[in-house]
């Protein structure tokens, strides 16, 4: 018998609805025997303490540091964000050192799942190496030298951090999971051949759902090419253990990447809200100006191509009635008199001028009179 928890303070440490799961896995079962299996069944006690562990939500605190986390990495000029969310589940860590031998990468502080930065770069690299072979210079500029005994060692440009677990409403983080070992006596070297009579030998883990959230930080054109090696890899391989199970994939997941950017701009101040909406229409109007020059910009058999086109299907937008205005407007002051009467030939031709008993009939013959210099 293993006690795991002090008897003075166990009655205040396994209070689990503000416990800390890491801590609650390192130390909150209070035994555990290792004799405990009985006709190659598992520990009861232990699986009755993972099935806490897996009831246990994300603390407000976690939730808190998550949202500083998600408001300091949303500057698109040093970092790349990537919301990925797991198809089945995820087992990281699994080796890792644990009272239980149950192993899980969970952060100190607030015991939440995290993938260490560490492993997200040697996924990317390993996706990288075997599809982009042929950039090998490129590769190691982006990650840093492979081999620590190699002379020239460069890091990398790219830094590759933590990925956290993302807090969504109602979820929570772990799922009991269970893998069989069929022949125990055989791998532990006390049985020369594995049997078919061999009892089967059931081992609850602890494995992660949900979503993660991937940064990366560096010059943007960098990150930005990683941030689509990163999907990629962990579409194609997967991270962490057991992905020939079909652990470890993850897809990117848009819409909650998008619910995420919403609450960041509810919690900023209103001034900030109302600064970066005006900076945002301001931009929309630049944009809108610089698509109406390069619009103006087109020569004479562009803008008629383009009418041949079509004008039938778009004479009814008001926003492309503006810009035929604005060609013919610009013809009249700079066009050559052929190119003009060759505009308002196509013009009529592709029914500029409506019906008689139409209301600018009248406007728009006397619009084509004054493109042709009549």
């Amino acid at each position: 018998m293993t006690d795991l928890v002090r008897k003075k303070i166990q009655s205040a440490f396994c209070q689990t609805d503000s416990v800390n799961p890491s801590l609650f896995l390192q130390k909150g079962m209070p035994e555990a025997n290792q004799e405990n299996n009985i006709d190659g069944k598992s520990d009861n006690k232990k699986a009755g303490h993972l099935k806490k562990i897996v009831k246990l939500p994300a603390s407000p605190e976690y939730k808190n540091a998550f949202n500083r986390w998600f408001d300091l990495t949303n500057d698109a000029s040093r970092f790349q964000q990537s919301v990925m969310t797991l198809e089945n589940r995820l087992l990281i860590a699994l080796t890792g050192n644990a009272a239980l031998e149950t192993g899980c990468s969970l952060s100190h502080n607030y015991g939440m799942p995290y993938i260490a930065g560490s492993s997200v770069k040697g996924v990317v690299r390993a996706w990288a190496s075997k599809h982009l072979a042929e950039f090998s210079d490129e590769i190691e500029e982006l990650f840093g030298t492979w081999d620590s005994e190699q002379v020239h060692q460069v890091a990398g440009t790219v830094t590759f951090h933590d990925a956290w677990w993302i807090p969504e409403d109602q979820s929570t983080p772990f799922a009991l999971d269970v893998v069989t070992t069929h022949h125990q006596a055989y791998y532990n070297g006390n049985q020369e051949l594995p049997s078919d009579k061999d009892s089967p030998i059931p081992i609850h883990l602890l494995a992660v759902q949900g979503s993660f959230l991937f940064v990366l930080e560096g010059e943007p054109e960098a990150i930005k090419l990683c941030q689509t090696m990163l999907e990629k890899a962990l579409l194609d391989n997967g991270i962490g253990a057991k992905t020939a199970a079909g652990y470890g994939y993850m897809i990117p997941n848009l819409k909650l990447k998008t619910v995420l950017q919403s609450e960041l701009e509810n919690r900023l101040p209103p001034e900030i809200r109302e600064r970066r909406e005006a900076e945002a229409l301001r931009l929309i109007e630049q944009e809108r100006e610089a698509a109406a020059k390069a619009e103006l910009e087109k020569s004479p058999a562009q803008i008629i191509e383009e009418l041949n086109t079509s004008y039938r299907t778009k004479r009814d937008n008001e926003v492309y009635r503006d810009k035929v205005e604005a060609w013919i407007e610009k013809a009249i002051k700079a066009w050559s008199e052929e190119d003009r009467k060759f505009l308002a030939s196509c013009l009529k031709d592709v029914g500029y001028i409506p019906g008689k008993k139409k209301k600018n009939y009248q406007a728009r013959k006397d619009r084509l009179q004054q493109l042709k210099g009549e």
